[in-house]
């Protein structure tokens, strides 16, 4: 398991069997609106590729993540001490159906999440339980990292998570019934004429009844998908 560089500041070492840093890690970070003084927690932080991303860019300046999967739960805490980030980035195991045990209440000022995005009984299981766990809800539905987030967080505080379109009326419907009131949407397609493949929600806890529903974020400017458009180019520098 030999470390990537993903910018020129992190380095991530990641399981080659199990499940890879994706560009929906870096766009949800990037859809973060972070300051270098908050304190963020991240549900299912696997290899803690967003927390890293968060506070190496200035958008946090403490970080926890939530892993109930002990072999992800020991590589995030790796990657903290290999980008020397160990005392601003701490991972407890635990299920997240289960946060009261694991954290006080009210500790986080937002919370990130990369949920499993397919049901339990969603298509073929995997025979590796690792990449099934991550992909599908076995530890958490939505409506569980929707409450956990409450938990985690004050009146005001921001809940970002990136989702699946066919499945945003369960994430609306989740944050909702959690006190966590959707502020922002922003759908990503991977070209003009695709209809959207991914949702970037920002929701607020306790906030008032009303949502931005922001243009769609393009990746690439071309059909063959060789090119990047001017705001992947921005975001990426963002993070280099």
């Amino acid at each position: 398991m030999e470390p990537i560089r993903i910018n020129a500041r992190l380095t991530l070492r990641e399981h080659r069997s199990g499940i890879r840093y994706g560009t929906d890690a870096l766009l949800l970070a990037s859809f973060v609106r972070g300051r270098r003084n908050a304190k963020c927690a991240d549900l299912g932080t696997g290899c803690g590729v967003i927390p890293l991303l968060l506070l190496a860019s200035g958008r946090c300046g403490e970080a926890r993540g939530f892993e109930v999967q002990a072999e992800y739960a020991v590589l995030a805490a790796e990657n903290a001490r290999e980008n020397g980030m160990e005392g601003r980035f701490s991972v407890t195991q635990g299920d997240i159906r289960e946060i009261a045990a694991l954290c006080p209440a009210g500790w986080a000022d937002y919370v990130t999440a990369n949920p499993p995005y397919l049901r339990a009984d969603c298509g073929k299981r995997n025979a590796d339980f690792v990449k099934y766990a991550a992909f599908h809800e076995h530890f958490g539905s939505i409506a569980d990292f929707a409450r956990a987030a409450a938990y985690l967080l004050g009146t005001g505080g921001a809940f970002f998570t990136v989702y699946r379109p066919d499945r945003l009326s369960r994430l609306l419907t989740a944050l909702s019934a959690a006190g966590l009131e959707p502020k922002r949407l922003r759908p990503v397609a991977a070209d003009v004429l695709r209809a959207p493949s991914l949702v970037l929600v920002e929701s607020v806890k306790g906030a008032a009844e009303g949502m931005v529903y922001e243009k769609n974020l393009v990746i690439y400017r071309d059909s063959a998908h060789t090119q990047y458009t001017d705001e992947l180019e921005r975001i990426y520098h963002v993070f280099s």
